[in-house]
């Protein structure tokens, strides 16, 4: 018999009644051209594995110890428990929460067991079962919730959980998604104990990231990307692209292996500075996708990826800011560079100018996000996602550091996925791209990776 999730029960994790005041600004957060450039994309989901703890605590203690958690860390982040919407007069784009009676201000919190083999899935990337691991917000037309949970009982075998979140990237980016999830687990770490969180509150009110005529760019980000608004007919997560099965595997650089790289690179390129650990995974993987796709002609292959401007914009932008801070990043190099004794050179040049260009001026070509991207020629793209200070392993919710955290929500060929590894020092790159590409690519990409710690995953086709 196949393996499945089959869902217990679904609960409804609601803010405080009896109208308690919200943070700014409050039950409507009018959103940002930071947000609504992502309306359209399938919400992030991840999925945690963890061991069965070592107390035995039955999974009902488990999923109470996480359903309290949340309901505690909610307030904080009280977007989370609301409804995406739009308004047409001007165009734009809203999380609401609705005052009590008009509807549900909730965040859904779905309990499930599955007969899937806990260590199978720790080896082996099995990207249906991931998927059914985190629950499904997904909608083809506003509104749409923001968030919603899931905690999954490993029966048979030797057990085990997983927790899964779905949180819509209009909401919240990636530096947002992981404070939030690091408050919850502290919260569920030190809910016995009565720890609280004593880092900065997090700040939701999207004014800290106005500019002059973001109003208007926010119309024009939601008439290209959106064009039937409100109907946003998100890209659903394919196997595939053009009909071509993808293959997803995990690699986990030890420190080492880190350090080695980024010494060849900075020497390669005579920087006479190291390298950042993203701009090294960067422009390795770069030119492991380009080598391994075979491209040796004059036709640019392009990198994209996002960087965080909160630093950069004027004034500065709150660390505790949750919404939408980054911009979009392109940069690229004939296919015959890269694949040249220079390519990782020139890559690792190229990754970090554009890194520069963002710092210098983050909103300087901000009308054309939307169509630098489109202009992109299908299959000539290497998409970076995520970043290696990602504490993806630290969020521990009481029963220990999970032993696999995987992005459920990988959407296209050549796309890598980075977060810190497991150990001090390394990082986890997860890497999606056409199936008979993959043993070239891991080939390539292997050479300055420790071999030994490469996480074995299974092709999904």
């Amino acid at each position: 018999m196949t393996p499945m999730v089959r869902p217990r029960k679904t609960s409804a994790i609601a803010l405080p009644a009896g109208g308690t005041p919200l943070p700014e600004p409050g039950r409507r957060v009018p959103l940002s051209p930071f947000d609504a450039y992502w309306v359209t994309l399938p919400p992030v989901r991840r999925v945690f594995l963890y061991r069965s703890p070592a107390s035995h605590h039955p999974f009902s203690d488990v999923a109470a110890e996480l359903r309290s958690s949340l309901e505690q860390v909610l307030p904080s982040f009280h977007p989370f428990a609301g409804v995406l919407t739009y308004s047409s007069d001007p165009l734009g784009l809203s999380i609401v929460l609705p005052e009590e009676g008009e509807g549900a201000c909730s965040v859904a919190f779905v309990e499930a067991e599955t007969d899937h083999q806990f260590d199978k899935l720790v080896e082996e990337y099995d990207e249906e079962a991931l998927r059914q691991l985190a629950p499904d917000i997904r909608r083809d037309e506003l509104p749409a919730p923001v968030m919603a949970a899931q905690v999954t009982e490993f029966v048979g075998g030797a057990g085990g959980v997983a927790v899964g979140v779905a949180v819509h990237h209009s909401a919240a980016d990636g530096n947002g998604l992981w404070r939030f999830l690091e408050m919850w687990s502290l919260a569920a770490a030190g809910v016995k104990e009565g720890q609280v969180w004593a880092g900065p509150e997090p700040l939701h009110d999207r004014t800290l990231v106005r500019f002059d005529g973001d109003d208007d760019l926010s119309s024009l980000y939601l008439q290209q990307l959106a064009p039937d608004f409100p109907r946003i007919a998100p890209k659903q997560d394919a196997p595939s692209e053009q009909g071509r099965p993808l293959s997803r595997r995990t690699f986990t650089f030890a420190a080492s292996a880190v350090r080695r790289l980024k010494q060849c690179l900075a020497a390669a390129a005579n920087t006479g500075t190291v390298p950042s650990t993203f701009a090294t995974i960067a422009a390795h993987g770069w030119v492991s996708i380009a080598r391994a796709r075979g491209f040796t002609d004059d036709t640019p292959v392009f990198a994209a990826f996002l960087a965080d401007c909160r630093a950069h914009m004027s004034p500065p932008v709150p660390a505790a800011y949750i919404g939408n801070c980054v911009a979009f990043c392109t940069t690229s190099l004939s296919g015959s560079l890269l694949a040249g004794p220079t390519g990782p050179a020139m890559a690792l040049l190229a990754i970090q100018e554009a890194v520069a260009e963002v710092k210098r001026d983050p909103l300087a070509d901000r009308d054309r996000w939307c169509t630098k991207f489109a202009a992109i020629p299908p299959g000539r793209a290497v998409i970076l996602v995520g970043s290696p200070w990602f504490p993806a392993y630290g969020v521990d919710f009481g029963f220990g550091r999970p032993a696999r955290v995987e992005l459920a929500s990988m959407n296209h060929d050549g796309e890598m996925a980075l977060v810190a590894g497991r150990e001090p020092g390394s990082v986890q790159v997860s890497v999606a791209i056409a199936a008979e590409k993959m043993p070239a690519f891991r080939g390539m990409f292997e050479l300055e990776c420790d071999r030994a710690s490469a996480m074995p995953v299974s092709e999904s086709e």
